[in-house]
């Protein structure tokens, strides 16, 4: 059984298949994400426009309504489904905003705080019809079963791009943001190819090849050069292997650490020293 997170099926999954394989068969992950703050935007955006009608955000979308958190469980999951090989997954995630329609049907919009582009969608193609899939495939997580809603009439990125300040106090200002929306249509087929080949490459016995536009592989790539010209393919492997084993000793104790502090739901920073200085005497 493979479970997969629709945010991982976009830009993970397409990015570098090596780094992809490692972390979805090792659950070894450079720890690389985005910073907070992008966070902390999409949340002030959702607060400001939750309690509006949907259509103010666009004239693209029909009257409605953000469903609440009542409505919705934290996180969502699919029934076992099946790729064109029949080959089993269950899709499990925490959508942004959905919508009820005033007349029909349910929408699955993401805000997404970036450059503006008419088709900015089309990145995130598969995340978007993965939250679809569950909710028209609702299974549910050992907490809370999730909602059938069908039909999902529409999907798309709400952008937001900060132009300006225009107004500032002590210790704050007010931002001025353009916003765009990119619409997306369900494509069904080609989300199930797109499973099919993502399943393709985790059944593969062998890890991918380094990736030369992926910035993790080049730096595991430019470490087994630190210690001669030669390289990787030196016939001495070993200076190779200690690169390769500095690597994966930092993205080891990264990932050690992050659930650690998740599992232990640790306050302030002197309790967090302690708990990784801990952590290091273990090793």
């Amino acid at each position: 059984m493979y479970y997969l997170a629709p945010s991982e099926l976009d830009y993970k999954a397409k990015k570098c298949k090596r780094c992809f394989y490692i972390y979805k068969k090792n659950k070894i992950s450079s720890g690389n994400f985005p910073p907070p703050v992008f966070s902390s935007f999409d949340v002030c955006q959702t607060n400001y426009f939750k309690s509006k009608n949907c259509s103010d955000l666009t004239d693209q979308l029909p009257k409605g309504r953000f469903m609440s958190s009542d409505e919705l469980p934290g996180k969502i999951s699919s029934v076992e489904m099946h790729d064109n090989k029949k080959r089993s997954f269950i899709l499990q995630g925490k959508p942004d905003i959905v919508i009820k329609f005033e007349k029909e049907g349910y929408g699955i919009i993401d805000f997404k705080t970036t450059n503006l582009k008419d088709t900015k969608s089309e990145s995130y193609k598969y995340q978007l019809e993965a939250y679809a899939q569950i909710f028209t495939n609702p299974g549910g997580t050992k907490t809370a079963k999730t909602p059938k809603l069908d039909p999902i009439t529409h999907m798309g990125i709400m952008q937001f791009y900060p132009t300006e300040i225009f107004e500032h106090r002590e210790n704050e200002c007010d931002l001025k943001m353009k916003t765009q929306y990119s619409p997306l249509k369900r494509d069904e087929k080609d989300f199930l190819n797109h499973i099919t080949t993502i399943i393709d490459l985790l059944e593969k016995n062998d890890v991918p090849e380094f990736n030369q536009s992926c910035n993790e592989c080049t730096f595991v790539m430019k470490q087994n050069q630190l210690d001669g010209p030669e390289g990787p393919n030196s016939p001495d492997k070993t200076n190779s292997k200690i690169s390769n084993q500095l690597y994966t000793d930092v993205l080891f104790e990264t990932a050690k650490i992050k659930a650690f502090r998740k599992k232990n739901n640790e306050g302030g920073k002197k309790k967090k020293k302690n708990k990784i200085e801990k952590l290091n005497k273990d090793k």
